[in-house]
């Protein structure tokens, strides 16, 4: 069963683009290309490395006790160029363990473990090495990414390059710049495995799936996960289907549901296409945050304030029915209280979702609301599923 609380680390916002038919990777949205590629140096944070790019790209920085990253954008691209992560292992390794740690960060470490083919590795005459490699980004569709991995003193430093977001002689002059400065960083020492945790955005989608119910409308759903440190609320989630040669052919747009995504938290989304998919459309994107802005939305009451309990079962009509009670184990009154519903397949993948608010309206300190939510189409299996709930003040 997938676990009913999740925690992860990272920072802020971006706006997101998914491209694919099915694929969950998460790049920028495009911004027009600017005249001035200057570089300029940019120096972390934390003070454990430094990298010189050019001055209007967009970055995504993520500063931790533990670890300190970098993500650049080029304008006019869909993705991050280059990814830079840095941690401390608190010792020092030789060749021999180098060796080792490339072999842990390529099959268990990265975040793209499942959707990741090494091609080549190679050993740099700096001491560093260079990994090549295919990350699927959609069904049949791939994109190759350089992996490097340096040490100086107590550091690792990573570097991860999308080959096809720039000039490849530019990201070259970017990466030969990237510099960790060992005796100036506060990081404390860490796992190899914190560098799972290094991320080129504040949100990501995840578990994307498409389907067709049996009346033929189309929907396309999934999860969102905020990976910042603050809750984020009235995220617009935006789907559009294209053909192949690149015509937009129809869209859907709603938010994700429940009331905020708490640090770490994930809400899921359910785009529906009434008039289902064209015979023509090839791909969709999905695109995150359109004309959004992040926002004080106040207190959110969750697990904090609020305990349900959960069952499910078939309905006469065979739908999946989700049934429980929710309770007020806080001292202040709760109002709105909202039940979200999140359905997986086998895969993890998200293959329906629904919410209700619970009657009455408002809970008083110790009460019990009882609720009951229909699924009435899924697209597959459901394996298991997560019920949330949220209230307001």
């Amino acid at each position: 069963m997938r676990p009913k609380s999740y925690f992860l680390l990272a920072l802020s916002l971006i706006l997101l683009v998914l491209a694919g038919c099915g694929g969950d990777a998460v790049v920028f949205a495009p911004t027009p290309a600017p005249e001035d590629q200057t570089p300029l140096r940019y120096d972390h944070p934390s003070g454990a490395f430094s990298v010189s790019v050019p001055r209007l790209w967009s970055l995504y920085e993520q500063n931790t006790t533990t670890l300190a990253t970098a993500a650049f954008a080029a304008p006019g691209t869909t993705e991050p160029a280059v990814l830079f992560a840095v941690i401390n292992l608190g010792r020092t390794v030789n060749s021999t363990e180098l060796a080792d740690l490339l072999n842990l960060y390529q099959t268990q470490v990265r975040s793209d473990v499942g959707r990741y083919r090494e091609q080549s590795r190679e050993a740099m005459g700096d001491g560093s090495w260079r990994l090549t490699g295919l990350r699927e980004v959609a069904p049949g569709t791939t994109q190759a990414v350089n992996t490097f991995i340096q040490t100086s003193g107590t550091l690792i430093g990573l570097t991860e390059v999308v080959l096809d977001q720039a000039d490849p002689r530019l990201l070259q002059t970017i990466v030969n710049t990237f510099t960790l400065h060992p005796d100036s960083t506060p990081l404390q020492p860490a796992d190899l495995t914190t560098l799972a945790f290094a991320k080129n955005s504040g949100l990501g989608v995840l578990h994307v799936s498409a389907w067709t119910t049996a009346e033929g409308v189309f929907f396309i759903t999934g999860e969102v996960a905020n990976y910042s440190l603050n809750t984020v609320a009235g995220i617009p989630v935006e789907a559009a289907l294209f053909s192949a040669d690149g015509l937009q052919l129809t869209g859907a747009v709603d938010q994700v549901m429940g009331y905020g995504i708490p640090p770490g938290g994930f809400a899921p989304f359910s785009l529906r296409f009434g008039g289902g998919q064209p015979t023509d459309s090839t791909s969709y994107t999905v695109l995150l945050g359109k004309d959004w802005l992040p926002a004080d939305i106040g207190t959110v009451y969750g697990a904090d304030a609020l305990s349900w309990t959960d069952e499910s079962s078939l309905d006469a009509f065979n739908r999946l029915v989700v049934r429980g009670e929710v309770t007020n184990t806080s001292d202040h009154v709760v109002r709105a209280a909202r039940v979200t519903v999140t359905v997986f397949d086998g895969a993890q993948n998200v293959i329906g979702a629904a919410f209700a608010d619970l009657t009455p309206a408002e809970l008083d300190p110790g009460a019990v609301a009882p609720f009951e939510i229909p699924l009435p189409d899924v697209g597959g299996t459901p394996v298991n599923y997560i019920v949330n709930v949220q209230g307001l003040p």
